[in-house]
């Protein structure tokens, strides 16, 4: 019993200053030697594969899976509408759940849900069992994205650890390419369900590395206060039902639909009453005063607009089905878009710079704005290579823009202490989720309507791309605004002797914790690599292996 307990929880260790972390609830950032480093490393990458699967794998084959249920469109819609919108207020609960309870046991907890959520949507074909578990899954999905941070952020030297940031945030999304190029081999074999039992086999494979491999011990605290849980039903329940609005909008008609009409009207009261809870409390769940802040608000908006943008992928995808590429072209561009996100991840990595972040994020909204002009003209069968083309310049893009936007938000927050920073991770997400749902709402009722004024579907979906391009020259010109103006502060600043100092550049002091790797009890060791070993032949049974 002792050792079981011992391997759920954290154990307590004395870490220097510069080695402590920077809120509660994280872990620390010791010094590991190379060895350790690659492990974080490989952890990082299978467990932000992990979380991004999740969404991408049904949201990818979601026309397949509606056939193969009998679903209606409508239906069919709920299945990823219901993961998104669990997952968005998920954002708000879940880092206090961590910082009460431990960052260790949180980590193992949810990723046994995972496991249980995958391998029950593998056998359930109830439309109403199906939905709860995927809001199951979307709520439980949150906790993997920071664990996934937290590996590659330790993976990294200390002088370079907010590129390990941004290439753990970068590693999710490159799940969605990933999925588009698995899935049509899965589907093959076992249909349906071999996509969420290959979910289910990286989640086991994911619980086995984290168990095994130990993150620094993470500060606890008692921060959880009666007024969350009011702040939470009003703030979360209002957000997670804009998040339905939009993905089932289009669907049910929007506002000729009542549910709809009175999501819309009852959320903004519902913000509203949360925001006036937050402003009067002494520990706010979020930190609404440093979210108000005329930068943070420019940055929420600079992720949502190039969210809105990067749909056009989907119209894109549409087109190149229209023009006649057969299954297995369409698997080349998966390979070629995953390829190219990868690429976007690290070029986004090794580039970061604190100094410079609203060039790279214009140069990557500038390349889907061109690439969705080159789609918008590619009208006949031969032009399949532009397609390509133009996708792998889109994916590149796609991945490449998180990490300048990452660094955009957290510089800022770090200069405010632990709570603007949790509240800029509440917002990352929150924005990223409704920015994702918002794009293919926005461009697919566009479409919608094209078709119902008499275009033909090739002309609608066009039509479609080439106002993907405007968005993204307007999104595009709004971030040169953003750049004159962090330009002018920093001449301001210069002017009046102002010198900023980013954390990540401080030198930390040559002593360091020693705090090393606790040794795996042999019994425990036994369990990881049977779970390890589960996981490698759910992954073979998806691909109809055994």
């Amino acid at each position: 019993m002792t050792s079981l307990r011992a391997f759920f929880d954290d154990e307590a260790h004395d870490f220097p200053a510069h080695e402590r972390p920077a809120a509660v609830g994280s872990p620390a950032s010791p010094s590991h030697r190379a060895g350790t480093r690659l492990a974080h490393l490989a952890v990082g990458v299978l467990v932000g594969t992990t979380a991004g699967l999740g969404a991408a794998l049904v949201s990818a084959d979601l026309v397949q899976v509606r056939q193969a249920l009998g679903l209606s469109p409508t239906q069919a819609a709920w299945l990823s509408t219901s993961y998104v919108a669990a997952a968005v207020p998920a954002n708000l609960l879940l880092i206090k759940v961590r910082q009460q309870y431990g960052l260790r046991r949180f980590a193992l907890v949810a990723l046994c849900l995972c496991v249980a959520a995958a391998l029950a949507q593998a056998w359930v074909t109830d439309i109403a069992a199906m939905l709860l578990l995927r809001a199951i899954a979307g709520f439980v999905s949150v906790t993997l994205i920071p664990l996934c941070l937290f590996h590659t952020f330790q993976a990294f030297p200390t002088k370079w650890r907010l590129r390990g940031l941004v290439l753990g945030i970068g590693i999710t999304q490159c799940a969605v390419p990933l999925a588009r190029l698995l899935s049509p081999s899965l589907l093959d074999v076992g249909g349906w369900r071999s996509l969420f039992l290959l979910e289910a086999g990286f989640a086991l494979l994911s619980l086995a590395a984290v168990g095994v491999l130990r993150l620094p011990p993470a500060e606890r605290a008692r921060v959880f206060e009666p007024l969350d849980l009011l702040t939470f039903f009003l703030l979360g329940g209002a957000l997670a039902a804009i998040a339905a609005a939009l993905g089932l909008g289009r669907f049910e008609g929007w506002l000729h639909t009542q549910w709809i009409v009175v999501t819309l009207l009852a959320a903004p009261p519902a913000l509203l009453a949360a925001g006036v809870i937050e402003l009067r409390r002494a520990t706010p769940l979020i930190d609404l005063r440093w979210l108000s802040h005329e930068d943070v608000w420019r940055f929420a908006a600079a992720v949502f607009l190039i969210r809105l943008v990067l749909a056009e992928q989907e119209m894109a995808l549409g087109a190149v089905r229209g023009l006649g590429a057969r299954p297995h072209e369409l698997q080349s561009l998966a390979a070629v878009m995953l390829a190219s996100a990868i690429i976007g991840v690290l070029a986004s990595m090794i580039c970061v710079n604190v100094e410079k972040i609203a060039r790279p994020m214009m140069l990557a909204i500038g390349i889907v704005a061109v690439g969705a002009l080159i789609d918008s003209a590619a009208t006949e069968p031969r032009h399949l290579a532009h397609l390509y083309a133009s996708q792998a310049a889109i994916a590149f893009a796609g991945t490449f823009f998180l990490g300048p936007a990452l660094l955009l938000g957290i510089t800022s927050a770090l200069r405010q202490g632990s709570g603007a920073l949790i509240s800029f991770i509440v917002l990352f997400g929150v924005v990223n989720a409704l920015g994702a749902l918002a794009g293919p709402a926005l461009l697919g009722s566009y479409m919608d309507w094209r078709l119902a004024a008499g275009a033909a579907e090739q002309a609608a979906r066009y039509d479609t791309m080439r106002l993907a391009a405007v968005l993204g020259l307007a999104t595009t010109l709004y971030l040169a605004l953003l750049l004159l103006l962090r330009v002018r502060r920093r001449l301001a600043e210069l002017r009046f002797g102002v010198v900023a100092c980013a954390a990540s550049n401080e030198e930390a002091p040559a002593a360091g914790s020693r705090w090393t790797q606790p040794r795996v009890v042999p019994a425990i060791g036994v369990i990881m690599a049977a779970l390890a070993i589960g996981g490698v032949l759910l992954i073979l049974a998806a691909f109809g292996r055994i």
